[in-house]
């Protein structure tokens, strides 16, 4: 794998770990008893469970330069997760990456990743 491919792909580990803590702050103050912020904090905590679940590999392998990685199957995770939890789809993890790949700029903490306005 060169290089590019390399860094989107630890980009995109970043961006899902930032999600991640997106999808785990409504628990800052603990779970809530009224029952529909029990809902959705349920919800967002069953969401961070299988996003971290889609990304462990990725972690793992990024840390051994991906020997071993299976492209094939990680996207395929990352499509499970998208179809699972469509309030996600915001997260444009393939755009991001494809972006990266390239070499332009992204905004992690922007919907799908955009190209900043002025770069």
């Amino acid at each position: 794998m060169d290089a590019a491919r390399e860094q989107a792909y630890r980009f995109l580990l970043s961006a899902a770990m930032l999600h991640l803590k997106w999808d785990l702050v409504c628990l800052v103050r603990g779970f809530s008893w009224l029952p529909w912020r029990f809902r959705n904090q349920a919800r967002n905590v069953l969401r961070a469970t299988h996003r971290a679940v889609t990304f462990h590999n990725l972690a793992i392998f990024a840390t051994y330069h991906f020997e071993g990685f299976s492209e094939d199957h990680f996207w395929r995770a990352v499509e499970q997760f998208l179809r699972d939890f469509p309030e996600a789809k915001w997260c444009n993890y393939r755009g991001m990456f494809d972006a990266i790949e390239r070499g332009e700029s992204v905004w992690v903490i922007q919907p799908g990743g955009g190209v900043p306005a002025d770069g």
